[in-house]
């Protein structure tokens, strides 16, 4: 279970991902995947400037509490994050979730 400081957080990207899903196709996103909840608010905060959208991490990719990153922009945002020394995965759905980048060992629940 995650932080109570988190809830926020969570219910936030939960109204975002409703949103979301009742207005695009989030399958032709790539979705930047964190090792924990501090490292992906941490991204979105680097990154609200640029063309994202965030959501909690869907299932298929990691089934605990999460923050994932979506974007068309996979060159760009990833250039961002290496610089910034924020580690993530990339996945890609095609007939499911496939990680195509990347190595973390996720424990998004842990603090």
């Amino acid at each position: 279970m995650a932080s109570i400081k988190y809830l926020p957080a969570g219910i936030r990207l939960h109204i975002k991902e409703i949103f979301y899903k009742l207005t695009d196709d989030l399958t032709k996103y790539y979705y930047f995947h964190f090792k924990d909840i501090p490292t992906g608010l941490k991204a979105e905060k680097i990154l609200r400037n640029k063309n994202i959208k965030s959501i909690p991490v869907p299932n298929e990719i990691f089934q605990e509490c999460g923050v994932a990153i979506l974007t068309k922009e996979k060159d760009q945002i990833k250039e961002i994050l290496v610089k910034e020394n924020i580690d993530f995965e990339i996945w890609v759905y095609k007939n499911g979730f496939k990680k195509i980048e990347g190595k973390i060992k996720a424990k998004s629940c842990q603090l």
